[in-house]
């Protein structure tokens, strides 16, 4: 047993090491890298996008809360954003993963089935399935770059897009096996991790310094963690599981940002609870209907009005649940979580997560390995 407490010992100081020693790295990269990146310079749809939710805003009556969803404008007055703040809703208003990837992998399954039904009766099972798995993978990250493109490359999709899909292209994961005897004392998810965040650093922007990615990746990082908790709960019922999820995530999430927003954790959860299924069933794909389906179109009245409604009770909850415990604007970069001190804290608590989550989903793997280096 004390040869497998040594071995985690020392694998969590080198992953806390390398990941210190990338951040160091990245922040010395031109600043024309740095900042933008390589590709998103020639890659940029957004300015269609914005000009559409610009004009279907003009129709709706909560036409600033719909600029955030439809444009990921940022139009909210004070009053409604200090509510959204203070109800613990504000990360609901950002387009990250729960609008990209039920969209990414819902088209994808669609012509994975296609491909199954046509080819299935002539091709080997097994290659058949395979191919799939690949198309899947590789469509579901060409949609979730179309998606980063016209929503103007924010952080929280660009995470979506690496850590969601870049992560399992076999060309990623098969570096771990070349420079394995160099990080021996390395998981594979955290190499992976580390050479996902190289890759996109070059080619997006340094990812440390993005307040929008590592916001969005401590919340996808404390949702899987939370998953984690609630499946090991909670062994069916599942929508018992999504409350107990919803809870946890908030609770979880509330703590961590609590120097920054001082929100009232209980009150949180209890909003959140209410306002996700309006978010990810209603808002998402109406306002996804709203910006790609023409003018023209004969029911496009009737997605503007629901999605409308649908935008008036979100915020109706975000009122409803408000605590006025800060009179900060959560938009305002004076606010202390975009100052330095915030930009060291957000990226200590993400990778701190980042190393439990994936100790966590390799504890078995690690046992088993570090039993056998003990016998050497």
């Amino acid at each position: 047993m004390s040869h497998i407490k040594y071995y985690l010992y020392k694998n969590i100081f080198f992953s806390i090491i390398l990941y210190i020693v990338l951040i160091i790295l990245l922040n010395d990269l031109p600043e024309e890298i740095k900042n933008n990146g390589i590709f998103k310079q020639f890659f940029d749809f957004s300015n269609w996008v914005e000009q559409k939710a610009k004009f279907t805003s003009t129709q709706m009556q909560e036409s600033n809360l719909a600029l955030n969803f439809l444009g990921n404008l940022r139009k909210l007055t004070f009053s409604e954003a200090k509510a959204f703040q203070n109800s613990g809703l504000i990360h609901l208003l950002a387009i990250s993963g729960g609008q990209v990837v039920p969209l990414a992998n819902g088209i994808s399954k669609v012509f994975s089935y296609i491909l199954f039904y046509i080819f299935y009766k002539n091709t080997n099972p097994n290659k058949l399935m395979s191919f799939i798995n690949y198309f899947k993978i590789y469509l579901s990250l060409f949609i979730s770059l179309i998606i980063c493109s016209l929503f103007g490359w924010t952080g929280a999709l660009i995470r979506v897009s690496a850590l969601s899909y870049f992560q399992s292209i076999k060309f990623v994961q098969s570096q771990y096996f070349s420079f394995f005897k160099l990080f021996p004392f390395l998981t594979s998810k955290i190499f992976h991790k580390i050479f996902v965040l190289i890759l996109i650093s070059f080619s997006f922007g340094n990812v440390f310094i993005n307040f929008s990615f590592l916001l969005s990746a401590i919340g996808a990082i404390v949702l899987e963690i939370s998953s984690y908790i609630t499946n090991f709960l909670i062994s069916n019922l599942k929508i018992f599981k999504a409350i107990c999820n919803t809870i946890l995530t908030s609770f979880f999430t509330g703590i961590i940002l609590y120097p920054f927003t001082n929100i009232d954790i209980i009150n949180s959860c209890s909003a959140n609870i209410l306002a996700l299924p309006i978010v990810c069933f209603l808002i998402t794909p109406l306002s996804l209907l709203a910006i790609f389906i023409p003018n023209q179109f004969i029911f496009y009245p009737y997605i503007i009005y629901f999605l409308d409604i649908s935008l008036f009770i979100l915020k109706k909850i975000a009122f409803t649940f408000s605590i006025n415990t800060t009179n900060k604007n959560p938009f305002d970069k004076n606010n202390p979580i975009f100052s330095l001190e915030g930009l060291v804290y957000l990226n200590t608590i993400l990778i701190i997560l980042w190393i439990f989550s994936d100790f966590l989903k390799e504890r078995k793997l690690f046992k088993a390995r570090n039993k056998f280096l003990a016998l050497k």
